[in-house]
């Protein structure tokens, strides 16, 4: 009985450590890489109800930056006929996220590579939560490559030299962030 109970202890251990490293990998890996923000619930009701009303007929979503791959996997289930691409530099977050993927059995395509190597042609729909710095170089990818009528909806940050669709506000509380969870929407002319 005691040896088992050590064998026990022993896996727990092994368990709560392996989980403890990974976990600090995470971390100091956001720390290098940067934010690891999460898209919140309401900011993804609003994306999904954005696509209907501009795109309901959309077959291919690019996540830009997807990080671990939340939003991805959330909007797959919302809006199942979508084929997603979820692109991150990140291996440690793509793997995380394919994990998840396989867990939740979503099919979604899942990328470790730098975003402005990724090819947008065949993009319907493409959704970005990045940093401000990002955008103008981003700006000039999308407007290179992507076909006429695709969807752009940023989270927070903004397209510069883009016509504004729409605005979404989907955090009306005070934010030190400017336009914290705010979706803005761009369409490809």
């Amino acid at each position: 009985m005691i040896f088992l109970t050590s064998i026990l202890l022993l896996f727990i251990y092994i368990f709560l450590g392996t989980a403890l490293a990974l976990l600090l990998v995470l971390v100091i890996e956001s720390l290098i890489k940067g934010h690891d923000i999460s898209t919140g619930k309401e900011a993804l009701s609003a994306l999904a109800e954005t696509i209907q009303k501009y795109n309901p007929d959309a077959k291919t979503f690019y996540d830009l930056g997807c990080g671990r791959g939340s939003l991805a996997l959330r909007l797959k289930k919302k809006i199942p006929r979508l084929k997603i691409y979820a692109i991150d530099n990140s291996a440690i977050r793509i793997f995380f996220a394919k994990l998840k993927n396989v867990a939740l059995r979503r099919k979604i395509n899942f990328q470790k590579q730098d975003i402005f190597h990724t090819d947008l042609r065949n993009a319907d729909l493409v959704y970005t939560y990045l940093w401000y710095d990002t955008m103008p170089i981003l700006e000039e990818k999308l407007q290179q490559e992507l076909k006429k009528g695709a969807v752009i909806i940023t989270n927070t940050s903004h397209l510069q030299n883009w016509k504004l669709e729409e605005k979404i506000i989907t955090y009306p509380k005070p934010s030190k962030t400017l336009d914290f969870e705010t979706l803005f929407v761009y369409i490809k002319k």
